[in-house]
């Protein structure tokens, strides 16, 4: 199979493929096959956003209690 720069299929170790990752900065024309699908990009990137931070809290200490409808209602 042919490499694509910014698109990396990941395999399970049975070497059967399990996820591919897409640099969407690189391959812009697929935003719009993946919304077609019912990838809600705008609330998926402030989703991940709230994830990254609460990740960075908890691993400089500034842990505290995090309501799970918080994360879900973005």
């Amino acid at each position: 199979m042919a490499q694509i720069a910014g698109i990396k299929v990941e395999r399970t170790p049975a070497g059967v493929p399990r996820y591919v990752r897409i640099d969407l900065a690189k391959h812009t024309d697929l935003i719009s096959v993946l919304e077609q699908k019912g990838l809600n990009m705008e609330k998926s990137v402030k989703w991940t956003a709230k994830m990254r931070k609460s990740f960075t809290e908890a691993a400089t200490g500034n842990v505290y209690s995090r309501n799970l409808e918080d994360l879900l209602n973005v």
